[in-house]
């Protein structure tokens, strides 16, 4: 990892450059990696992201108030009717973040979901509604990255309380977002594998030697 000083006197630690873990007696490597776009990874030796292309849930909320169903009492229509997404309690103004990279395909308001959001990646599509507002500056076309804010939970369009509706789409199909497998992300395109490869290399270099000074302290 990064270590940062001034004049000689250590003042903090910056990014962790690369690791090692061991998960049931296999070992697994990652290295920080950096392209000329400015985008950030942390990827294994083989160059493939050991991150998902989506994350699980786009907010931190306090309850799971009205799961994916074909048949659910909707409390504001009075009447039984499929719910095609998951509903996320939680207070109103609390950050909603996109769960991938993609673009904004809708920004605006509709009847049922009041303040919306669908963000396009590619096959797959997501919608944040309900929102109390959005991302100041937030437009149609602006591309978005995992974890971005793109809004805040509130109670608009037809809703009795703050929450946000969650939708996960393939080839527009509606999914299970609590329950859809999530694809890998992305490999590392071919104009960056050499340059990955040379940074790589020093890096796990330096981990090994890291590695064998931290066992002969220990042994000491």
């Amino acid at each position: 990892y990064e270590a940062r000083f001034v004049d000689g006197e250590r003042i903090g630690s910056g990014n962790i450059l690369a690791a090692e873990f061991v998960n049931n007696k296999k070992q697994y490597r990652v290295v920080r990696y950096e392209d000329e776009y400015g985008n950030i990874d942390y990827l294994d030796e083989e160059g493939r992201s050991r991150k998902k292309r989506f994350i699980r849930t786009p907010l931190n909320f306090t309850r799971i108030s009205s799961k994916f169903t074909n048949k659910r009492w909707h409390p504001v229509l009075k009447r039984w009717r499929s719910h095609k997404g998951v509903d996320y309690a939680a207070p109103t103004g609390t950050p909603v973040w996109a769960t991938g990279d993609g673009v904004v395909q809708i920004i605006g308001r509709q009847r049922g979901y009041g303040k919306v959001i669908y963000i396009k990646h590619g096959q797959y599509t997501t919608v944040y509604g309900h929102l109390n507002g959005f991302k100041r500056g937030l437009s149609k076309g602006d591309r978005v990255k995992q974890g971005d804010v793109i809004g805040y939970v509130g109670q608009t369009g037809l809703a009795t309380g703050p929450h946000l509706h969650y939708e996960f789409h393939v080839n527009g199909t509606h999914r299970n977002p609590l329950t859809v497998k999530l694809p890998d992300a992305a490999p590392l395109p071919k104009q960056f594998r050499e340059d990955f490869k040379l940074e790589s290399e020093t890096l796990l270099t330096q981990l090994e030697q890291a590695k064998i000074q931290a066992l002969a302290l220990r042994d000491e």
